[in-house]
């Protein structure tokens, strides 16, 4: 079987999934709440991004290095 149709069936159910669990206005709103919970916010959001910004930096100087 092709990946292209593995995606593609994965990206359906998920929308069904979402769809289904939006619904349900109780389960929205526990679907909402964990969101809320699971977001970085403040100080370790600032340093999400500056580790992010390190690595996209040090990967940019290893291929630099690497490739002649």
């Amino acid at each position: 079987m092709r990946p292209t149709y593995w995606i593609l069936g994965l990206a359906t159910l998920s929308i069904v999934i979402g769809i289904f669990m939006s619904r349900d206005p109780e389960r929205a709103e526990r679907l909402s709440q964990m969101y809320r919970d699971a977001a970085l916010t403040g100080e370790a959001r600032q340093m999400a991004i500056m580790g992010l910004a390190v690595a996209i930096g040090a990967f940019v100087v290893y291929l630099t290095m690497t490739r002649r």
